[in-house]
């Protein structure tokens, strides 16, 4: 019997440990695209509505530079000014009054209006922009949280290409600035424009809009299309059987109007996220999100929250005379469709993953009405994030190994390792901190410990699970080595401590040297970043080597214990695939290769221009690996014919 591969989701929490719940609107609109009110209107009615951060994401915009606005003559709209001028002053506010009775506002930008409402600990403005773009007359609107740099809407040959598209661009500026930010699906049923099928095929995607407070956008569907609920538990089911990161569902305001209040139209305070999040940061709220520790809501807010790697306990805040039905839905073992696994009444319940269990959510109803509701009737609700054992997916047919490939930073890929193996790679990479004893995966230290990011469960399980499918190897009748790359953050000598102690527990996935005498196994561990180089030198039995350096070169370290040698490309070329490469450059190339050659040793460029023309040099030149994030384009560079 196929064994399970369990990955886990959630952070585990002891009932001891202090949580911090910031309240936020990520989905938001001004005057600076189609709402109806100024910016610092805006955030004055959240800030006293007791939410601690928002995103304000106009259309296609940021609220930058100059703009200035017509205010008509319509006395609701010349009301509004009327308020904004009475809030922040004469001495605020900029504006002109020409003739017959016109009048224009310049807009104060972000910059100009953040001081005034950001306060530590208290209240945070997150950059944000709504791209919005469409295919086939069909809408598609997406949310980019703590954008850095503009995203310009991009087309595509279907609903899911512009999506992925426009995906990739957050995830290409996340990599190059190194700011956290997320992309996020809006109101799929606006226009009923996306399908759950569209959104099963998304990489990188984690988040979209179970509930929307955009009038027109049918959250609850109709007689012929699913609701947002019914979408995402069929997202869930279709990413647990690609062993992929669930997807996890936001409440948003989507707020456009603020003077007139009723179904008809897009009102603030009808839909949040409560997030536990270490401080009130975008670092610390998008890391919590990632992991899964918010809920979504209507109205419903809980006391507290306890997740642990296989169950969920909560206790709601309870108000008086008000009743609450919390419902458990998940999916079971050999099933296709999720299920009500129990439902109770009450305002505390918890439950634990069983042996049937493939994964859980929580839905909180209660019976007090929602003020100013998405539709009549609505009661206000809640909405856990789900957590899931989830299942390592088959072999993938036909793949070839690429013994020149590597996987820079692989656990950014939307699976992490998988993807790398489902594209043939035989090199991957990890970066990792030791943090109490335990080393997790990350690029910037992680503001919490996150269980489901520990090395073991990102990397070792899931390549103990592969390499018993495929009797003994990465890939089946592949040979040569597969190399994990580590790359340690913290201290040397402390970490590598850590990891040997965990590569003992795996022993026989891992090549091991006696001295420099190897017993070769699955899996070849080399040491990057602040390297335990004299620990490993004089070590009489070790399961890791040592990534090299250019200066190692010469100074009798064996292939053995130092299999690879990498640097930065920009420290040995300047050439970025413009033109031709400049003949010096190529000669300087090929000196340090051979010089690595010779030493039996392999050379790995990292930082290198994501180009194939680049790549053809590299390869030309001898270099070994290719050092990616572009998965499939290295796979399609190194398999095409010369």
């Amino acid at each position: 019997m196929r064994l399970l591969f369990f990955l886990f989701l959630f952070v585990g929490l002891s009932v001891a440990q202090a949580q911090n719940w910031y309240k936020g609107n990520l989905h938001t609109h001004s005057l600076w695209s189609d709402g109806d009110d100024y910016p610092e209107m805006i955030m004055e009615w959240y800030k006293a509505n007791g939410y601690h951060f928002v995103g304000l994401s106009d259309h296609n915009t940021f609220q930058e530079g100059e703009k200035w606005v017509n205010v008509p003559r319509v006395p609701e709209r010349r009301r509004t000014f009327e308020r904004y001028l009475r809030t922040f002053g004469p001495d605020w506010v900029t504006y002109k009054k020409g003739p017959n009775d016109s009048l224009k506002v310049r807009l104060k930008n972000l910059q100009e209006y953040r001081s005034y409402f950001d306060e530590v600990g208290k209240f945070l403005i997150i950059k944000s922009e709504e791209v919005s773009t469409g295919y086939d007359s069909k809408p598609i609107h997406i949310n980019m949280t703590n954008l850095q740099n503009l995203i310009r809407p991009q087309r595509g040959n279907s609903v899911a290409e512009v999506m992925q598209n426009n995906i990739d661009l957050v995830v290409a500026q996340r990599r190059q600035t190194g700011q956290p930010m997320f992309p996020h699906i809006n109101h799929p049923n606006f226009y009923y424009a996306i399908t759950a099928q569209d959104l099963m095929q998304l990489r990188y995607e984690r988040f979209f809009e179970v509930f929307n407070g955009h009038p027109l956008v049918n959250n609850y569907g109709d007689d012929k299309r699913d609701g947002t609920e019914t979408m995402w538990d069929k997202i869930n089911v279709h990413f647990l059987k690609q062993g992929r990161p669930l997807m996890y569902g936001l409440a948003t305001d989507d707020s456009h109007n603020y003077q007139f209040f009723g179904l008809e139209f897009s009102n603030t305070g009808r839909g949040w996220v409560m997030v536990n999040a270490v401080d009130l940061s975008p670092r610390s709220l998008i890391e919590a999100m990632e992991a899964g520790r918010f809920y979504a809501t209507s109205g419903v807010e809980l006391e507290k929250c306890v997740q642990t790697p296989e169950s969920i306990s909560f206790k709601i805040k309870a108000e008086p005379k008000t009743e609450y039905t919390i419902q458990w839905i998940g999916l079971k073992k050999g099933k296709d469709k999720t299920e009500i696994f129990k439902e109770i009444k009450g305002t505390e319940s918890s439950y634990t993953l069983g042996e049937d269990d493939l994964m859980v959510r929580a839905k909180i109803i209660s019976n007090k009405p929602k003020y100013n509701p998405f539709a009549a009737g609505d009661v206000e609700t809640a909405w856990l994030q789900p957590i899931a054992k989830l299942q390592a997916p088959p072999v993938r047919a036909n793949v070839v190994p690429l013994p020149n490939a590597h996987a820079h930073n692989d656990y950014e890929q939307s699976r992490p390792l998988w993807d790398a193996l489902d594209q043939g790679f035989t090199s991957v990479e990890a970066d990792v901190y030791l943090i109490n004893d335990t080393l997790f995966v990350a690029h910037e230290r992680p503001t919490f410990n996150n269980a489901a990011n520990t090395l073991e469960n990102l990397y070792f399980k899931p390549l103990q699970e592969r390499i018993s499918q495929n009797n003994g190897q990465v890939y089946a009748d592949y040979k040569g080595p597969f190399y994990l790359m580590i790359d340690f953050k913290t201290e040397a000598e402390s970490t590598y401590l850590a990891l040997e102690k965990l590569l003992q527990k795996y022993r026989p996935l891992f090549t091991s040297y006696k001295g420099n005498t190897p017993k070769i196994n699955a899996v070849t561990v080399f040491i990057s970043g602040n390297r335990p180089i004299e620990t490993l030198k004089k070590a009489k039995e070790r399961l890791a080597s040592l990534d090299g350096r250019p200066g190692d070169l010469g100074k009798k370290m064996s292939a053995n214990l130092m299999p690879v040698v990498s640097d930065n490309y920009a420290n040995h070329l300047t050439w970025r695939g413009k033109g031709e490469m400049p003949e010096a450059e190529f000669q300087k190339l090929k000196t340090l290769v051979q010089k690595v050659h010779s030493e039996g040793k392999k050379l790995r460029l990292w930082a290198c221009p994501e180009d194939p023309v680049v790549w053809k040099k590299l390869r030309q030149a001898g270099a070994d690996f290719l050092s990616t994030d572009q998965l499939e384009l290295v796979k399609e560079f190194l398999l095409a014919k010369p």
